[in-house]
């Protein structure tokens, strides 16, 4: 049992099939555009910085390109994903992650 009253980490880690520049666009597109209360803006090459309307709450996304993985003839790709949350609420934390899994999920039937 942990004695942290928060028990969210500043420091969220994923692995994801994506590669670096398909992500930003996604970021900076879909997933905070005009119908999105997150607002994403580029830091720097595989940096954003991703805020919330109305609130203090920021989120540092970085990524980075990982060898691919090889599935026979396939080569698929690897981004290390690391996001960094900055004077977030829990439930702010999880509208993030909710967007974010909605706009960033890929999968098949």
């Amino acid at each position: 049992m942990s004695n942290d009253p928060d028990p969210q980490p500043d420091l969220v880690e994923y692995e994801m099939g994506y590669g670096a520049d398909e992500f930003g666009k996604v970021l900076l597109g879909p997933f905070s555009g005009e119908r999105s209360d997150f607002d994403a803006i580029e830091i720097g090459r595989h940096h954003w910085r991703v805020s919330l309307e109305e609130s203090t709450f920021t989120v540092d996304v970085r990524v980075a390109e990982k060898p691919p993985r090889k599935l026979g003839l396939f080569n698929l790709p690897v981004l290390d994903v690391k996001f960094s949350f900055n004077d977030a609420e829990g439930s702010q934390r999880d509208d993030f992650f909710h967007r974010f899994h909605q706009y960033f999920h890929k999968g098949g039937g």
